[in-house]
């Protein structure tokens, strides 16, 4: 094509029509110009597809780490549901100055039950990586900051400190084990019973578990809402 321009270039200085030599010049000028504009727009478009192809590998990978999350959470609800079970039939028992049944060596050992959750997701660690302006999605992105607020780790603290700090160095001169998953018998259940000691523990740990549950039952509903808006994101993929 520039061949043929430039012959009828030549031609018209030959001819020494200026004018349209110098209109063909520009209109030369201007096919290059709008040869590089569309190749700049491909290059964009292809930029811009494989940037969104990045986000929707992404967000796939937090969507597995999700379902994860899930099963933590729900283990972890169960979990102290049934350690706040074991706390009352104890205090019942306590309380009501019920006998001694070593059938209650479960419910002992099952009210130090806990598990802590761990939201570690590989995904959102990639993504923190180039920012979470990789997300196209203003409500995704709003959503994410679930993993930043930094109240799993507290709580989980919190629990351990109490446990380790507070409860053990009580509960290891009351029982001859201290074992989670396991029984814990009482060197003496009439000391127990009028231990105020045993008793604070008791208590301060199901209000413990209550405020654990409560949050892991927020972030769960979080969670599956992010969970929601992603699967819609990637749907429009298809």
């Amino acid at each position: 094509m520039f061949k043929f321009f430039r012959k009828i270039r030549g031609q018209l200085l030959i001819e020494n029509k200026f004018t349209r030599y110098f209109l063909y010049a520009a209109g030369e000028i201007l096919l290059v110009v709008i040869g590089i504009l569309i190749a700049l727009q491909i290059n964009n478009w292809n930029e811009d597809r494989k940037t969104r192809e990045f986000e929707m590998e992404i967000l796939s990978d937090i969507l597995v780490s999700i379902d994860g999350h899930f099963f933590q959470i729900d283990m972890a609800l169960e979990s102290h549901a049934s350690s706040i079970q074991s706390i009352d039939i104890i205090l019942h028992h306590l309380e009501k100055d019920l006998p001694y049944h070593d059938s209650l060596d479960v419910h002992f050992s099952k009210s130090f039950d806990w598990v802590n959750v761990a939201m570690n997701n590989a995904g959102y660690e990639s993504l923190k990586t180039y920012g979470r302006n990789l997300i196209s999605s203003d409500s995704i992105r709003t959503a994410l900051g679930i993993y930043e607020t930094g109240w799993l780790e507290r709580l989980a603290q919190r629990q351990e400190d109490y446990f380790y700090n507070s409860a053990a160095p009580i509960l290891t001169k009351l029982f001859e084990t201290v074992a989670m998953r396991s029984k814990s018998k009482p060197f003496n259940y009439e000391a127990l019973k009028s231990s105020n000691e045993y008793l604070s523990i008791l208590k301060t740990t199901r209000a413990l578990r209550i405020d654990q549950n409560y949050w892991y039952s927020e972030w769960r509903v979080g969670f599956f809402e992010l969970k929601q808006m992603i699967i819609r994101e990637l749907q429009k993929q298809d």
